[in-house]
């Protein structure tokens, strides 16, 4: 009988112990599935559901005449995930340099390279072609983290041709992912560097995709469970002349210069070229260390945008010292002359004239007609350096005429920049030097077309545009309108006997070479000496047939004399800008 109570009593503890067991389970299974269950759910995804971003297609860019001149196209990328071959690399990358019949080591070296610069997943290899995608497809099972992705790749149909005035665009290095993932990019975007495309980076990056992507325990990348499809950039339509920007870059081919139009009526760019050019599609596939080592080394820096590069102007500076003359009294009319024997003395110091044997007598058309140093000089005795200044700055020397960070504001000396930079002061001599174009002068070819723009439309300073009208993904058009900076504050006579020196310059002066008959073409040569080598060769112009229609300023680096390098070119400028060609004008 006690047996059978001690043996009830065992079963009823264990009841006890078995109810006390199961109601703990309960309580931490509620605990779990409940209470905890939104922190358990994420982590699980986590553990099972991955997002990429889905880059979105950037805007295109065509020209005012219909050429698509920057657009995207479709390419396979071969992405490995970080997270998911951690501890595989070596066995995944070896399987990869098999396929795709590449050296290990360098696959390697390409990995931890573009592991150190992204987060999360690496570009292994862009571009793939059809039989490399085949055969990674097929082997995904033992590639685990490896994903294929067909993405938009910026594409330029014409890529030298509008290397410096388009730009580029490149991956986001690691920094400017940390500085710019709060504005909606990803470890994966391409941004704009130079050019338009920096300038225009907010509208024509369009807005990322991205889509959630099932990974097994062992790291393999399955099926597509969301997307979330990208929106498009928006498109521009600029201002540029397709036909006279590709000329424009054959007439500079095997030179080092620059080439810019502008439209007198409101600054619109026509064209505008630097030579030597590179293909910007480089910067997206990548260049070798080879390839980057000769375009880096190269003496012709291919990189520079000689267009908004600063440099002296020579002679074609001439029409502000000009102007500072006319408006001082320094100049005191057309009637007003000096006699040129080839030099000066001032300062008991020799200032020569380009033309040694001298001009002769000469007023302001025949100084602007036959470029006479000697003239400027003397009207440079008795002009104020700091004045001359202001009327360069009037003109919008000395400042960025487009605002892109790669442009140079150039230099407009006067007393205050040389002593705060040189800690000097200024010396009369140093007037006449700058009267002519040379000494700390330094202007961009950009600056000097605004400048002859100025003068072709009676003073009118515009600011020189590009793009004229922007179209987004689905949206309304928006056009840019011209901006007036300001009205030339200078009388409209003095703007006439400058415009008819002009003429003169071409049909009977130093720039003949850029003569058209039946167009009316105005411009001024320039040679700039530079210490360097071979002076550099500048005609600044504007034609028409009625009025002024197109300013060009061409540059050519240690072309020589404007007159018989610079003033050619822009005669075949025009001849094609006008739909003139070289029969017509002979007959």
């Amino acid at each position: 009988m006690r047996a059978e109570y001690i043996w009830r009593k065992k079963i009823r503890w264990a009841f006890y112990l078995a109810g006390v067991i199961i109601g703990i389970l309960w309580l931490r299974l509620f605990y779990l599935q409940i209470i905890r269950y939104s922190y358990y759910s994420k982590k699980a995804k986590e553990r099972s559901i991955v997002t990429y971003a889905v880059p979105a297609p950037r805007g295109n860019i065509f020209t005012s005449d219909g050429v698509l001149v920057a657009t995207n196209r479709a390419v396979f990328q071969l992405y490995i995930d970080v997270q998911a071959v951690k501890g595989k690399e070596n066995q995944v990358l070896y399987r990869l340099s098999k396929i795709l019949k590449e050296d290990f080591g360098e696959l390697k070296e390409e990995y931890y390279l573009g592991k150190k610069r992204s987060f999360g997943r690496v570009l292994l290899k862009s571009n793939l072609n059809w039989d490399q995608v085949a055969k990674i497809m097929v082997r995904l099972y033992y590639l685990p983290g490896v994903r294929i992705e067909v993405e938009p790749q910026r594409y330029y149909p014409y890529g030298k041709e509008y290397f410096h005035l388009i730009g580029y665009v490149s991956r986001l290095s690691k920094e400017e992912y940390l500085r710019l993932r709060d504005k909606g990019y990803s470890v994966v975007d391409y941004i704009g560097k130079r050019g338009i495309e920096r300038a225009f980076e907010p509208y024509l990056k369009g807005k990322d995709g991205y889509i959630e992507v099932e990974r097994d325990a062992y790291g393999r990348l399955g099926e597509i469970v969301k997307r979330v499809k990208p929106i498009p950039g928006d498109d521009l339509i600029i201002t540029v002349n397709h036909k006279l920007q590709t000329v424009a870059y054959e007439l500079l081919k095997g030179k080092a210069g620059a080439i810019v139009a502008l439209s007198p009526k409101d600054g619109a760019i026509l064209a505008m070229v630097s030579s030597p050019s590179i293909d910007p599609e480089g910067f997206i596939t990548g260049y070798t260390p080879k390839e980057w080592k000769r375009i880096v080394r190269s003496p012709l820096k291919p990189l520079i945008n000689r267009a908004i590069s600063a440099y002296p102007p020579g002679s074609t500076y001439k029409v502000i010292t000009a102007f500072a003359g006319l408006m001082s009294g320094a100049i005191k009319g057309l009637g007003q002359i000096f006699y040129c024997k080839g030099y000066i003395v001032y300062k008991g110091r020799v200032f020569r004239c380009w033309k040694a044997s001298g001009h002769g007598w000469v007023n302001l058309t025949k100084a602007i007609q036959e470029s006479c140093d000697v003239y400027f000089y003397e009207v440079a005795k008795n002009l104020d350096i700091d004045y001359l200044a202001k009327i360069s700055r009037e003109f919008g020397l000395g400042e960025k005429a487009l605002g892109w960070i790669e442009e140079s504001k150039g230099l407009i000396p006067d007393r205050k920049w040389k002593k705060k930079y040189l800690h000097q002061i200024w010396f009369p001599g140093e007037t006449l030097i700058t009267a002519i174009g040379q000494g700390y002068l330094k202007v961009t070819p950009l600056q000097m077309a605004r400048v002859y723009m100025a003068i072709a439309n009676n003073g009118y300073l515009y600011k020189p545009y590009v793009v004229k009208e922007i179209i987004p993904f689905g949206g309304k058009p928006y056009k840019f309108m011209p901006i007036l900076e300001r009205k030339i504050n200078i009388p409209l006579r003095y703007f006439r006997w400058i415009q008819r020196a002009l003429v003169r310059v071409v049909r009977k002066g130093t720039g003949k070479k850029a003569n058209i008959p039946g167009l009316l073409v105005a411009g001024k040569t320039g040679t700039a000496q530079v210490t360097s080598g071979e002076s550099h060769a500048w005609f600044v112009s504007y034609a028409g047939k009625r009025r002024p229609e197109i300013v060009t300023a061409v540059f050519v680096e240690h072309g020589g004399h404007g007159g018989e390098t610079a003033a050619p070119i822009a005669k075949k400028l025009y001849e094609v800008y006008f739909g003139i060609n070289a029969t017509e004008e002979s007959q």
